[in-house]
């Protein structure tokens, strides 16, 4: 089964913050074609101005590229403990930045071992973003507004966070554009804008507020996105905010696609929602009998950019899926947030929309 997805039923995803390895390389520093420039990284040495990343390639990022940050300095601290064992060198490392003097201290430590000193200088250099643009509080109200349904508290919440100082305004535009979406109808945006423009965001910024809605709002999207009003979802989601850690409390959100998806699978994708040909391949449910009819493989391509999120959902479902069934993701891009946003202003440009 070829199934096409359109980006627009599904903005959300793409303006997240990540909090899986891959996905934060790409969001971060940007990843093109397995390579990442770090030139401008603070105390970056020559030899890791330019680094490759492929999971192919380099067996550490296979395995831990979708491990989320709270595991990944873990995963690594004992990828450069192996390497000292082996060295016999008995520095002591307990932390990232610790890690990160050790690489510094020991130059033939970089010379002798190129890949475990490149996660290193990555991973120091992630969480150097991570506090610097204070990502962790950001993401965590950004979870808030798209997995719950809150809209005074989301609004009180994110006013605080556009007038205080612990963001980016980068972050800033990030979260009054996610609540844009959630609470599109509501006057209380014309409120945040201002906001947005004390704080110095450009005209040109506040705008992607009109055209992400122009984009990929309520009337142009073709599935409800937010469907977490239930008391079951609700609870849900209340529970999972109780347990601590980065994977429960920063990635709670899980992509439209990976319900749809999973749905296909299954074959209980909507035909209303989901018009097919019929060439033998697959049925859409109808009764009982339908919903045992499942697809052996599929093909989900997004036209408008995929996300390293979406490519971990497919391959969460991949994990668990039985008797060999399996999806495949593709779309024309692999989108972080600013090739989204990048892709919003430029399409109302083309259409003559300001």
């Amino acid at each position: 089964v070829l199934l096409l997805v359109d980006r627009r039923n599904d903005p959300v995803t793409p303006l997240l913050n990540q909090w899986t390895y891959q996905a934060m390389l790409h969001e971060l520093l940007g990843v093109d074609n397995n390579l990442i420039n770090m030139s401008k990284v603070p105390n970056v040495p020559p030899e890791l101005e330019m680094i490759v990343m492929s999971t192919i390639q380099d067996p550490f990022f296979e395995e831990n590229a979708l491990a989320n940050f709270g595991d990944l300095g873990s995963s690594i601290q004992h990828y450069v403990a192996e390497y000292q064992k082996q060295t016999k060198n008995t520095a002591m490392i307990d932390s990232i930045e610790q890690m990160q003097r050790f690489v510094d201290q020991y130059p033939e430590f970089r010379r002798l071992s190129g890949n475990v000193s490149k996660h290193v200088a990555v991973v120091s250099e992630l969480s150097r973003l991570v506090n610097v643009n204070g990502l962790l509080e950001a993401s965590q109200l950004e979870q808030e507004i798209v997995c719950s349904d809150s809209q005074q508290e989301h609004f009180k919440a994110v006013v605080d966070m556009l007038r205080g100082e612990d963001i980016t305004n980068m972050e800033r535009l990030r979260l009054v554009l996610l609540y844009a979406l959630k609470y599109e109808n509501d006057h209380s945006i014309s409120d945040l804008r201002r906001l947005l423009r004390d704080r110095g965001l450009a005209d040109e910024q506040i705008a992607l507020i009109d055209q992400l809605l122009r984009y990929a709002g309520q009337s142009v999207r073709s599935v409800d996105l937010f469907q977490n009003k239930s008391f079951v979802s609700r609870t849900k989601a209340a529970i999972t905010r109780q347990v601590q850690g980065v994977e429960n409390v920063y990635t709670q959100h899980r992509s439209h696609l990976m319900t749809v998806a999973d749905n296909l699978m299954k074959g209980r994708l909507k035909e209303s929602s989901y018009p097919f040909l019929d060439s033998g391949g697959y049925h859409r449910s109808s009764g009982a009998a339908g919903r045992e009819q499942r697809v052996p493989r599929a093909v989900i391509f997004v036209v408008g950019g995929a996300t390293y999120e979406e490519a971990r959902d497919i391959a969460e479902l991949n994990r668990v899926a039985e008797g060999g069934r399996s999806v495949v993701l593709g779309g024309t891009t692999i989108h972080n947030s600013m090739s989204f946003l990048t892709d919003v202003a430029q399409l109302s440009m083309r259409t003559g929309q300001e």
